[in-house]
């Protein structure tokens, strides 16, 4: 199902040590993603290689609208911000997510200078779609196939291989002239327009417990309130202040399932200064009261617990 809101994400991928993590997603009957894959618009700092295993996706990055089918790659640059759907019900895609900074060099050579320096410093960018059958796809498929097989499998010196197979790929998306200046990739007024984005919902997720007015938003910019919800409004479909109100009702939802805190108390956290307000908000975005939904996610989880224990006994005889 789609999640109401956007989200600048956080999450640790891989650790200090062995900063690259796999992953694989799979949607269809009977997984986490029954109906389609979605992931909502967000960005983060860690570069990411997608390869479509199966079916198509919308792909949006950087406001620019692509198409994925089976056999495709897809290149995110750090801080790109993208999101992906999936256009029908089964689909399967492999993800690698690394830290740029783990192609720098110490010795400034040729290579640090021209190529990895300017990429991690976001002065030069990949290109972020392969389409299969194309010259620039053969460049790099067969180092992408082994990389995903490689971090799947976590044998031995699997990051010391993997490190390598990546710096391969951006060898041969650089020898090959594909490497692409800032410039070159948007204009200054598309870049700042994602930078503005950027920049509110950053103060919505740092400030959402608070007190948070249009001007507020709008003083992060800074420009005039009506700009702001016209550019805001283009990108994420809704006004400021209806996203900053999923935002904080998607915390209450986490809050109200993870914690045994009071309706009154999760409202308060969450920004709403009327609890008879977030009842109604919640109950006309949600579809249910703050109290059935605790409910319902409690019942949902003695459930699972229960039916997990039918299990264990069922296997016991």
């Amino acid at each position: 199902m789609k999640q109401d809101i956007a989200l600048r994400e956080k999450v640790q991928h891989g650790t200090k040590e062995n900063p690259i993590t796999g992953l694989q997603f799979e949607a269809g009957k009977g997984t986490d993603y029954p109906d389609y894959f979605f992931v909502d618009r967000h960005w983060h700092h860690y570069i990411e290689i997608l390869y479509i295993v199966k079916g198509s996706y919308q792909f949006e990055i950087n406001l620019q609208n692509y198409i994925l089918n089976e056999g495709d790659i897809c290149i995110l640059n750090s801080g790109d911000l993208h999101q992906i759907i999936g256009e029908r019900a089964k689909t399967l895609h492999d993800v690698v997510l690394f830290d740029p900074c783990i192609l720098t060099f110490s010795y400034e050579d040729e290579f640090q200078e021209e190529c990895v320096g300017p990429l991690v410093n976001n002065m030069l960018f990949m290109p972020s779609v392969f389409h299969k059958g194309t010259w620039e796809h053969d460049i790099i498929f067969s180092d992408v196939k082994k990389l995903m097989q490689i971090v799947s499998d976590k044998k031995e010196s699997w990051y010391f291989n993997s490190k390598l197979l990546i710096l391969d790929i951006v060898s041969r998306i650089y020898n090959a002239g594909l490497m692409l200046p800032t410039d070159n990739v948007q204009s200054y007024e598309e870049r700042q327009k994602i930078q503005h984005y950027k920049s509110v919902i950053s103060y919505m997720e740092e400030n959402y417990g608070k007190k948070i007015t249009l001007q507020n938003l709008a003083d992060t910019i800074p420009c005039n309130s009506q700009y702001l919800c016209r550019f805001f409004k283009d990108i994420a479909g809704v006004s400021p202040i209806q996203y900053l109100i999923n935002l904080r009702l998607n915390r209450a939802c986490y809050l109200l399932e993870h914690t045994s805190k009071s309706v009154l108390e999760v409202a308060l956290d969450c920004g709403f200064e009327n609890v008879s307000y977030f009842i109604r908000k919640f109950k006309e975005i949600k579809g249910c009261t703050p109290k059935n939904y605790c409910n319902m996610r409690r019942n949902s989880f003695k459930d699972a617990r229960h039916k997990s224990g039918a299990d264990i006994r069922r296997e016991k005889v």
